[in-house]
């Protein structure tokens, strides 16, 4: 993945400066302040991607120049329009890269710079471990190591040792390569290892100084090491080695590991698919076991057939608690395991190996090699290992498409707000097919140091039609979930009348964070341009409580949720204002662990208590962790915009941005009974249950008060519960949306959890005080089924709001 190529000429920057620079003649500074911007990014540009001193002195001088001009225009004109920057621009994304070069206080520039990282003389701090045994830093005598030999293709995976080293990650990456290598005689990771000698081969260096070509943060980098390694007080290495075959370039990739994170220790969060991505550029993918959404038949038939066809390597995890088998080797907990074999022959099998080798009388020999290598089967791998850790080859597609960014925290939002990205990919085709191409995105989340562990971060991704459009999917979903890994892969896929939204999100503790976004595809793929920021833009603070939190719309809580009464209004500049749509674009954002759904309904602009598919006038899809987007055309009109979590239990607050291209205007609608005093009283229905005994005999049950009468039909329609409300002084009933009272009815109180369809909600509202007393407003059909009740009445203070109608009633006793 190199860094993108200078899109500009010396001339094409000394014309731009020309262009400043007769504009400010012409008193025009608003277009001579851009002209001398862009020379000045011209020039700074030119002087990045310059090879030889005198060149980038010179372009760095007229950078210099171009932004003194512009720098005096602005002080001479307060009100200049401000330059808008393109992230997209050469120059931004190189500025991107270059900004993430350092990493744990050292520098490592991009391979094609010039700059030179950080010296190679310190080394890395050695582990609790080492130190126990007595390591030291040594450089390897030439007559027992070779740094790479010929024999390569005879070199296995069972020669990688790990030895007193804490982190089995690079070895299970090394070994796996060694694998692949033996198969298709790839050279995986050698080839980044330098010096290298005519035939592209790693060599000794004289100097003792050696440079390796990682993937880090976006770019490929240089690091710097020498030859010194931690060994035994008796020479033999105390790092990964090759063992008895005596080559060092194992042991030389680990050291340039360990230099460029600048400790040699295990490192939380990391895996063999990262260090692969680092090591050889390959796509990592982490397929959790344990989790629910796993699928064992097709995660082996994408393995089995990315292993045998050379697209795909991979390891095993173990997690914390490893369960007990009988199986030939001991797992340890927390451990990396290198696939070495995959074979589908009688039965489905893998073959493992463990690089650790265990130490013996206080040192690691590397004779000691029993029972390294097993045969174990697909079903035993599900149930011990935890995850599993897939490494794709970048060459199964023929497009690859990076964007290199920044989240940047706003002054206005709290330490503890997310960060979000917005773009859209498309087809940058001309032909109309409708053929869905397969789409892999990866975030990269830049890394600064590797002592800081609360960084999280998530990538969603939403396909619509045209630029800013979302679809109206089922939302009984939820996607997007954050981790604290510094890769995250999505499959997904786009047709050419579609765009693909997608939405990088950053939880942690720093205010600014450099992040990648790679599109891997068959198909050429282009940014989208969004259209420019909508002139009316409104952001509103809400939470969702233990009041207004109601779940999904399959749970009989849903009109509980936040909602707001949402007008577009029409354009009036325009004959055919119906026709009209708005540009909209509806956001949430909040806390990382509560999915989070955003929905505009066809509702006048009232309250809702249920939603159907033909009610959805927008929607953001799938509930997503942290963040939820709605965005498309919407003509004007009257809605309900419904805030909602994936479950009630999910507490907390959230931020509502609301941006369109027509004016708008949003109020919050205050749920049933909202500003009253509210009593809920608990009762239950009774009724003559007859039960037929073994004998064939009936009898009733014992005699108790049958107070579920139904209906005015049944005759008896008097028994019903009747509950005498009191109304101490002169009081206001809320009438229409304020004096309601409120009828639940369970009819199945025997489950142990009842599920959501099983409720119902019943709502009766009376227009006139006298109406309480009224028994034919609310009954019950059946009286033997209905066995449980919640009776609530809401009774309005008397500061309530003026604009809800109301009727004062004098002190006395009213039935229920």
């Amino acid at each position: 993945m190199p860094p993108p190529g200078p899109e500009v000429t010396p001339q094409e920057a000394e014309a731009q400066y020309s262009k400043a620079a007769n504009a400010e003649l012409a008193k025009d500074y608003d277009r001579a302040f851009r002209h001398y911007v862009k020379a000045a990014e011209h020039f700074l540009l030119l002087s990045r991607h310059a090879t030889d001193d005198r060149p980038r002195t010179l372009y760095r001088a007229q950078a210099a120049k171009a932004l003194e001009r512009a720098e005096k225009i602005k002080a001479i004109k307060q009100d200049i329009r401000p330059a808008v920057k393109n992230p997209f621009a050469a120059g931004e994304q190189l500025y991107v890269l270059q900004k993430s070069s350092i990493v744990n206080q050292g520098f490592f520039p991009l391979w094609d710079s010039s700059d030179r990282p950080s010296p190679s003389s310190e080394q890395p701090p050695l582990s609790l471990e080492q130190q126990k045994y007595g390591a030291t830093w040594r450089k390897p005598k030439d007559n027992q190591y070779c740094v790479y030999s010929d024999s390569f293709s005879q070199l296995a995976p069972q020669d990688v040792a790990q030895h007193i080293v804490s982190d089995c990650s690079v070895c299970g990456a090394v070994a796996v390569c060694i694998d692949h290598h033996r198969r298709f005689g790839s050279k995986l990771i050698i080839d980044s290892l330098y010096p290298q000698d005519v035939n592209a081969a790693p060599c000794r260096s004289n100097s003792g100084q050696y440079e390796f070509r990682i993937l880090y943060n976006g770019g490929h980098r240089r690091v710097s090491f020498d030859d010194q390694l931690p060994t035994h007080p008796d020479g033999t290495l105390m790092c990964m080695s090759a063992g008895e075959k005596g080559q060092l370039w194992p042991s030389l990739i680990e050291k340039a590991v360990r230099h460029q994170v600048n400790m040699w220790r295990f490192l939380v969060h990391r895996d063999s698919s990262t260090d692969l991505h680092a090591l050889a550029g390959w796509i990592p993918e982490h397929v959790d076991v344990r989790s629910p959404d796993f699928q064992a038949e097709k995660t082996w038939q994408r393995l089995s057939r990315g292993y045998l066809a050379g697209d795909c390597v991979l390891t095993l995890g173990t997690g914390e608690r490893v369960p007990s088998s009988n199986i030939s080797i001991n797992l340890l907990p927390v451990h990396c395991y290198a696939v070495i074999g995959v074979s589908e022959e009688d039965h489905r099998r893998l073959t493992i190996f463990d690089p650790w080798v265990r130490p013996v009388d206080g040192h690691s020999g590397d004779k000691v090699n029993a029972n390294r290598v097993i045969e174990i089967s697909w079903e035993e791998v599900c149930n011990l290992f935890d995850g599993i850790y897939l490494s794709w080859s970048p060459r199964i597609f023929e497009y690859q498409l990076s964007f290199h960014g920044i989240w940047k925290r706003e002054s206005t939002q709290g330490a503890d707000t997310a960060m979000h990205f917005r773009g859209q990919l498309q087809l940058e085709t001309a032909d109309s097919a409708q053929e869905e191409q397969p789409v892999w995105l990866q975030l990269t989340r830049h890394i600064r140091s590797h002592r800081s562990n609360a960084e999280y971060i998530s990538l969603s991704t939403q396909n619509g039609t045209g630029v800013g459009a979302t679809p109206n999917r089922d939302s009984l979903s939820t996607k997007g979930q954050y981790t604290n890994v510094p890769h995250v892969l999505v499959r997904t896929s786009i047709t050419a009348s579609e765009c693909l939204t997608l939405v990088a999100s950053y939880d942690g503790e720093r205010d600014d964070v450099g992040f990648t976004l790679t599109a891997y595809s068959n198909a050429k793929l282009a940014w989208a341009h969004t259209p420019m920021n909508p002139p009316y833009t409104k952001d509103i603070g809400g939470a969702f409580t233990h009041k207004s939190a109601g779940g999904n719309h399959t749970y009989p809580t849903y009109y509980l949720n936040p909602q707001y009464f949402f007008r577009i209004h029409p354009r009036t500049t325009h004959r055919d204002i119906r026709d009209t749509k708005a540009d909209l674009s509806i956001s949430v954002s909040g806390d990382r662990q509560i999915p989070m759904n955003v929905t505009l309904a066809w509702s006048q602009g009232e309250r809702i208590n249920e939603l159907g598919h033909n009610d959805l006038a927008l929607s953001s899809g799938p509930y997503s962790y942290g963040y939820a987007l709605a965005s498309g055309r919407v003509p004007p009109g009257d809605y309900t915009l419904v805030v909602s979590a994936f479950e009630p239990r999910h507490i907390g607050k959230f931020d509502l941005r609301v941006e369109s291209s027509e004016k708008f205007e949003i109020t919050p609608i205050l749920r049933e009974g909202a500003g009253m005093f509210s009593q809920t009283l608990k009762g239950q229905w009774y009724a003559i249950i007859h039960v037929a005994l073994h004998v064939g005999l009936r009898r009733p049950l014992p005699r108790t008060r049958e107070n579920a009468a139904g209906g005015p039909s049944f005759g008896n329609y008097s028994a019903n519960p009747t509950y005498e409300l009191h109304v101490p002084s002169p009081s206001q009933l809320q009438y229409v949306s304020a004096a309601t009272l409120l009828l639940r009815l369970l009819t199945d109180h025997r489950r142990p959890q009842v599920p959501a369809t099983a409720h119902k909600a019943v709502t009766r509202r009376f227009s006139q005080p006298h109406d309480l007393r009224c028994r034919n407003c609310v009954h019950v059909r059946n009286p033997s089924r209905h066995i449980g009740s919640i009776l609530r009445c809401n009774i309005g203070r008397s500061d309530t709001t003026d604009d809800v109608p109301a009727r004062t009633i004098s002190a006395r006793s009213i039935h229920v």
